[in-house]
């Protein structure tokens, strides 16, 4: 049990109803689930609001009601009024599980793409190290050897700080975790105590959640800005990249770069082949050989901020690098699917912006080179999602594919005919084969019927996703075992 003023103090409130010393049994945002005892807060969320439910929560039991409706406060028993019960949510749960971040060295990674990766490629290197971490993120949570599938890629403020206890008490001393813009814009981070934070990139993506870049940067901008780092990693290549260098404080910030060889880290004679990725890495600690499994210019960049973490935690460079030589990155990031001679080169991959598909093509173009296979790419672009990036979705695919397939993705509550029909407006069918298909497993078979061995096959936009989401309901799909499943058939 945690007392009231323990968990709202008097310096985050504006008026209470709430005695002094009274003692709470539970904390929620969730009326259903209110005990006797528990202090409710009531959140206003983007379906729904919390104080229409403050007559439940008072009938199951509620000592204390949280509320940030000033008009509200008068008309219940038991209320405290704060200017944002999100963040009061976000420090009470804090509080409630003891502040486990305090005890936690926690890098929180944002930008749109390559937050997953680099937090995967940060474990493996703190492996290297022999340190024992965790993952939150779009994948999967991991505390220490535990592993539980992800439910959203930063969870809600109560679930993200149970997550964090738990790693306290299984002896995690290192954590990574991908920090949503929306998850910022709606406080679940609040109160947790970040000392490294990185940002990958920024480019088109929850633009029907934010109301243009500026917003979407803004929100992006509040892990560097809100909260005490000791060090603010940045990808100065990215322009909105070197907007936040320049807002950040000089003594607090590190740059990365491919091109900048007066940033802080930076790229010489990077090679990328079908093994990997070699380069010579320029360091405030001097020059570091690299050599990373992943291929592609964007894992280069990944790879370049996990060192950048590395040094800002004071961690030794040159161990690090030769853990990332057998970092095998994240599931479902430019994963290779049925590897022999007899298949094509088949990849899936999350890339779901138009941005994170450019950078996949481009290199698979490279893996390619001069040899006389095509590149297949099969793609769809989820429902209920902003519209605008469907056309610039296609763009890319089909500059930059010989063979494009549109399909479904997550179509959700949409028409996926009506959203293929966007896609389209952006193909460019004097650049490359077109073909369409609804139904998601008949666009891959399709697509690996026409491929040769000499082939490339990209599969993108859902990589390690294992279902489907049609409707509200979600139904058992997952790319890879598809692919599995085709070249089943044909041996059967």
């Amino acid at each position: 049990m945690k007392s009231i003023e323990q968990l709202v103090p008097s310096s985050e409130l504006q008026q209470t109803k709430v005695a002094v010393g009274t003692s709470l049994t539970a904390i929620t945002d969730n009326s259903e689930k209110v005990t006797p005892g528990a202090v409710f807060f009531a959140v206003r969320g983007t379906r729904s609001d919390g104080h229409r439910f403050i007559p439940q929560a008072l009938a199951r039991g509620a000592s204390a009601i949280v509320v940030e409706e000033a008009s509200e406060f008068p008309l219940h028993p038991h209320t405290i009024l704060v200017s944002s019960s999100r963040l009061a949510l976000a420090r009470a749960a804090c509080r409630w599980y003891d502040e486990p971040t305090q005890r936690l060295h926690l890098v929180g990674v944002t930008g749109t793409n390559g937050k997953t990766t680099t937090t995967y490629l940060l474990k493996s290197l703190w492996s290297g190290l022999a340190i024992t971490s965790g993952i939150i993120g779009t994948v999967e949570y991991q505390i220490g050897t535990k592993r539980e599938p992800s439910r959203l890629t930063t969870p809600d403020a109560l679930g993200l700080q149970s997550l964090f206890s738990q790693m306290v008490s299984a002896g995690v001393t290192h954590a990574a975790m991908e920090v949503s813009s929306i998850a910022l814009d709606q406080f679940r981070v609040g109160g947790s105590q970040f000392e490294v934070a990185l940002f990958t990139n920024l480019t088109q993506d929850h633009l029907d959640y934010h109301a243009d870049f500026e917003s979407y940067y803004q929100a992006k901008r509040r892990l560097f800005l809100d909260y005490p780092l000791r060090v603010g990693a940045v990808n100065l290549d990215d322009p909105w990249g070197r907007r936040l260098y320049q807002e950040l404080p000089s003594g607090k910030r590190l740059g990365f770069s491919l091109s900048q060889q007066n940033s802080d880290f930076s790229v010489q004679d990077p090679v990328f082949s079908k093994a990997g990725t070699k380069a010579i890495v320029q360091t405030p600690a001097g020059i570091v050989p690299l050599f990373s499994p992943l291929i592609g210019k964007h894992n280069l960049y990944n790879t370049l901020g996990a060192l950048t973490v590395a040094y800002a935690l004071g961690q030794d460079l040159r161990v690090a690098a030769q853990a990332l030589e057998s970092a095998p990155g994240a599931p479902g990031r430019l994963e290779r699917v049925m590897i022999g001679t007899q298949y094509p080169n088949i990849f899936v991959d999350y890339a779901h912006t138009e941005d994170a598909l450019l950078n996949v093509l481009r290199a698979l173009s490279e893996l390619k080179g001069q040899q006389a296979g095509r590149i297949f790419t099969v793609f769809g672009c989820g429902g209920d999602r902003d519209r605008s990036k469907r056309s610039h979705m296609a763009e890319v695919a089909s500059s930059w594919s010989d063979v494009t397939i549109a399909t479904s993705d997550n179509p959700r509550t949409e028409d996926p005919d009506r959203i293929v029909d966007d896609v389209e407006q952006g193909i460019r069918r004097d650049k490359t084969r077109y073909h369409r298909e609804t139904n998601r497993r008949e666009a891959i078979y399709w697509a690996l019927a026409q491929a040769g061995p000499e082939d490339i096959v990209l599969v993108a936009g859902k990589g390690h996703e294992t279902y489907q989401i049609i409707g509200h309901e979600q139904f058992p799909f997952d790319d890879r075992e598809v692919i599995r499943d085709y070249y089943r058939g044909l041996l059967s």
